[in-house]
């Protein structure tokens, strides 16, 4: 009798031992599994199709610099505190199209995961004499490479009423320049410009990955005929590119260009 209920109370405790441990085996697994789905959510994912790339923001833009035709007057840049504030019936809007709201002082994150700050813009301060025939013309510290195949490139621009042109200038894989005009500067406060980057325009190979990237080379402002002379003042803030990256998603490690 004795052992029989020795036997039936080791029983039990064998098998309440077995229902603890696979409790704790099952939590833990669950625990891994949730922490796999955490670290897989956490990854960056490569980038395909239309994808809105910034070429810059402007919130470290001292090493820009601006070279200008006219001798006269002063020819600068200058990082000023600053974001676009367009302005609709005496109201601000927001990037949102919300009436009565400003900008945020960050973006949300682009298809990079990345914020970008919105506290300094770009100013560019120069002087323009012999009209029709003065520019002004702004250039980063170095060429930008833009990733994929260019679409349109847009600038957020403060006018100050001049119809003074603005234009971009790119370089392709071949080393010659493009001018693309952007738009006259004939308006009064801030406004979203862009301008469509044309087909023939080259860029890459539609039957290989090879180097042949558009350059951004710089932006420049071309005074108008009509205009008076004298100085001229604008703003750049939240430099962007459309650009497609369909091309660009193989093995971007083998390239045919040796």
């Amino acid at each position: 009798m004795n052992r029989k209920f020795k036997m039936a109370a080791l029983s039990f405790i064998i098998g309440t031992l077995v229902l603890l441990v696979g409790n704790d085996a099952s939590n833990l697994l669950a625990q891994d599994k949730t922490g796999s789905n955490q670290a897989t959510n956490g990854e960056k994912k490569k980038l395909d199709g239309l994808v809105v790339d910034w070429l810059n923001d402007f919130e470290d833009c001292e090493d820009w610099r601006a070279m200008a035709t006219c001798p006269l007057g002063d020819t600068k840049i200058r990082k000023y505190p600053g974001k676009p504030r367009p302005m609709v019936n005496g109201q601000p809007i927001n990037e949102k199209n919300e009436s009565g709201k400003e900008f945020a002082d960050k973006t949300e994150a682009d298809e990079n995961g990345i914020q970008h700050d919105n506290k300094f813009i770009l100013g560019v301060k120069t002087h323009f004499m012999d009209r029709g025939f003065d520019r002004v013309e702004v250039f980063p510290p170095n060429e930008y490479i833009i990733r994929g195949k260019a679409k349109e490139i847009r600038v957020w621009v403060l006018g100050r009423k001049f119809r003074h042109t603005l234009y971009v200038k790119l370089r392709d894989y071949k080393g010659k320049i493009h001018k693309l005009k952007i738009g006259r500067l004939d308006f009064w406060g801030w406004r979203e410009m862009s301008v469509i980057v044309p087909g023939w325009l080259p860029q890459s190979s539609n039957y290989a990955i090879m180097d042949k990237n558009l350059h951004f080379v710089s932006f420049f402002v071309e005074s108008d005929k009509f205009e008076a002379p004298g100085p001229f003042y604008f703003y750049m803030d939240q430099f962007r590119v459309v650009t497609d990256l369909t091309e660009f998603t193989g093995d971007e490690r083998i390239k045919d260009n040796w």
